[in-house]
């Protein structure tokens, strides 16, 4: 069986009914770029996803995310890539683990997959992937209270509304966010 640190080694490959989660490559950028440059996607973001459609900074990205990033442990980032079409639909990330007993889920999709329950699929995927193989015992996410649909899909996979944080360092700016979290059901046993 493998322990929290084997996930480690690269960036794991999860698959869902119709979408793959792998990492990111110099071949997605353009496309991943054209979802960040909509305004649409930067508005529940805070600021925190910049456009760094040029060299030496997608270099710097990709190997911050598929090496230094994940080697300290810090952060899984999966490209989400529509199995049908191979088109990029987003982004997804778990990070910020603390003790290995907990870590927080965010992500954006392009316009394109909103309302086609892409991000519910998604969630949940990458929720059952750290609540059973990382074993964490908690699941948080912050979102704007403004974004109902962000929410939704965490409601849908099971996240609990815990509180409203005023004011709250999000991204590069502040908000009032909505504080999500789930909890491993190997806590109620």
């Amino acid at each position: 069986m493998k322990s929290f640190h084997d996930y480690f080694d690269c960036v794991p490959y999860l698959e869902s009914q119709r979408l793959i989660l792998r990492p990111f490559s110099r071949l997605d950028m353009a496309e991943y770029f054209d979802i960040l440059r909509d305004d649409q996607v930067q508005k529940y973001l805070g600021g925190g996803v910049p456009l760094f459609d040029k060299e030496p900074h997608i270099s710097n990205w990709l190997n911050n995310i598929n090496g230094r990033l994940l080697k300290s442990k810090t952060v899984f980032t999966w490209c989400v890539e529509e199995k049908s079409t191979g088109k990029i639909a987003g982004r997804v990330d778990l990070g910020g683990f603390q003790k290995k007993t907990m870590a927080e889920i965010s992500y954006h999709f392009g316009r394109s997959f909103w309302g086609y329950g892409v991000a519910t699929e998604v969630v949940e995927k990458v929720t059952s992937f750290g609540l059973e193989n990382l074993n964490l015992q908690r699941i948080q996410g912050l979102v704007r209270v403004e974004n109902t649909a962000s929410i939704h899909v965490l409601e849908k996979n099971g996240y609990k509304k815990e509180g409203v944080l005023h004011c709250y360092p999000f991204g590069k700016e502040f908000h009032t966010v909505v504080m999500m979290a789930i909890v491993s059901p190997k806590l109620d046993e």
